[in-house]
């Protein structure tokens, strides 16, 4: 195996690793496994979490739809606690979503269906709640990135802003372990002409304010993709901020530490200004 070999697959364990342990001053969910869909026939149920703010600050609301590479994850894993926990406490109401996985009863276009139906019940969750339902900011990492991004940029989304963290921009650019394979899985395809058109870089762009967080770091999705994102939606001239956290690995919401806090204070500004 070669050197670069070795470091995709030190990326992957690290990440995985990185998964384990507790939470600092956690919040649990106020409500846990909400249906967002009646019915369901395989695989993953169509469920939510919802952290309601102690006292709320804002009648926005953030959507979390997790990463795992369309392979593992799910709405409680510790990246999206972390999330729930500290955007709640701030005043935010979060609801965190599972969706269908490769191996667990779906592909892509399930994955993608399920994002739409939960954005859709928040949407009206809001409404019912006294929370505006065109003031939602969807923030997805890794996977859930890639299909925040494309959900994002359908007309029917009317999302109010995008938080897009350490995405999956160019599906027949992926490099390391699984690189080959995850496309076809996803696609049930090995045309790499249609990996190409279905991934985020070539999809339709959310005209919405969008910020994208990426680590210099990042073994599993090189940070040039997040740059060339930017530079596709700049040239669009649609609202885009770029922000790059040098030394930062792929999902350094995994972790307590410097990357996390001003990925959490980022997120925070973006839902509220």
């Amino acid at each position: 195996m070669s050197d670069v070999g070795e470091l995709r697959y030190r990326a992957v364990l690290d990440a995985l690793l990185s998964l384990r342990g507790a939470i600092e001053g956690e919040r649990p969910p106020s409500h846990r496994a909400l249906a967002y869909r009646e019915g369901w026939s395989r695989g993953i149920a169509p469920r939510l979490d919802v952290w309601e703010p102690h006292e709320r600050v804002t009648r926005r609301s953030v959507l979390l739809v997790h990463g795992g590479g369309f392979v593992v994850g799910a709405r409680d894993m510790k990246p999206m606690r972390v999330l729930g926990s500290r955007l709640s406490a701030a005043g935010v109401t979060v609801g965190s979503i599972d969706y269908r996985l490769i191996f667990r009863g779906g592909r892509l276009a399930a994955s993608l269906a399920d994002t739409r139906d939960a954005l859709a019940y928040w949407r009206d969750r809001c409404a019912r709640r006294g929370l505006d339902a065109d003031g939602v900011t969807i923030v997805g990492l890794s996977a859930g990135a890639t299909l925040s991004m494309i959900v994002a940029g359908e007309p029917s989304s009317r999302v109010r802003s995008v938080v897009s963290c350490f995405g999956l921009y160019e599906l027949d650019h992926l490099e390391g372990p699984l690189a080959a394979l995850l496309p076809r899985l996803l696609f049930e395809s090995r045309d790499r002409a249609r990996w190409a058109e279905r991934s985020p870089r070539r999809a339709t762009q959310p005209a919405v304010p969008t910020l994208l967080l990426h680590g210099t770091d990042d073994g599993l999705v090189p940070v040039a993709q997040a740059r060339r994102l930017a530079e596709h939606r700049a040239s669009l001239g649609l609202p885009t901020r770029l922000s790059i956290f040098e030394g930062a690995p792929h999902g350094f919401f995994n972790q307590t530490g410097e990357h996390a806090e001003r990925g959490i204070r980022e997120i925070l500004a973006h839902v509220l200004e």
